[in-house]
């Protein structure tokens, strides 16, 4: 299922779970609880369903782990792809500007991407503006260790500000 580690964790959650009626999805993002970090894992390339279904599970992972009102940070590995149609990149902004008008207060995002990721500089050059335009913070990675220590920096600024 997921090559950050060796078998799932115990409570994770997955798109394919999330899916609903129409075309199958192509692609899929599993997340989990990690030290404070939403981690996710997204294997591509991603299609319209894709995302809806990953709308619905950051949805639940919200809801799950009771993240609404306090600061989070999350880590995107890539998996093979992070290419996605362009429906399905509209379809994702339209999430996250709802997403990010709610009760839902992201600090940072780290993805983590070895570079023989298809796509993974055409789809940070759409996904970096929309991260600044809500003052995200938003870095890319060649592994998980430095990726989850710059998130946690974030993560950690972002907490002791909403202390004060």
């Amino acid at each position: 299922m997921n090559a950050l580690r060796n078998s799932p964790p115990a409570d994770y959650l997955c798109s394919n779970d999330f899916t609903q009626g129409g075309f199958r999805p192509h692609g899929e993002f599993s997340c989990w609880m990690e030290d404070g970090l939403l981690v996710w894992e997204s294997r591509g390339p991603f299609n319209l369903e894709a995302l809806q279904a990953y709308g619905r599970t950051r949805q639940a992972a919200f809801a799950r782990w009771q993240l609404d009102d306090k600061p989070i940070a999350a880590v995107m590995h890539w998996v093979g792809s992070a290419l996605m149609s362009p429906e399905a990149f509209a379809c994702y902004a339209r999430g996250f500007e709802a997403f990010i008008a709610s009760r839902h207060h992201y600090a940072a995002v780290a993805w983590v991407a070895r570079s023989e990721v298809e796509g993974l500089d055409l789809m940070r050059s759409r996904f970096e503006p929309l991260f600044k335009q809500h003052g995200l913070a938003f870095g890319v990675f060649p592994d998980m260790d430095t990726a989850r220590r710059w998130a946690m920096q974030h993560l950690l600024a972002a907490r002791q500000a909403a202390q004060a």
